[in-house]
């Protein structure tokens, strides 16, 4: 549930992104910068972030039981 919710959020945070980035494009250019699929590439790559992070910080810390 909590992948889902970051797809989620990483979907939207990816849409407001677009639409800024088109913004600043077409003031700057006169012309739309086209980032077709930048939601969804936010959105997987947020939620494959957060499935590593939790994953590495479920390992064992081996540098401290080492002393």
């Amino acid at each position: 549930m909590r992948t889902l919710q970051i797809f989620i959020t990483g979907f939207v945070l990816g849409l407001i992104l677009a639409e800024l980035i088109n913004i600043f494009g077409f003031l700057l250019y006169d012309q739309t910068i086209g980032l077709t699929f930048f939601p969804i590439l936010m959105g997987v790559g947020l939620a494959c972030l957060d499935l590593l992070l939790r994953r590495k910080s479920k390992l064992p810390n081996l540098k401290s039981s080492l002393r």
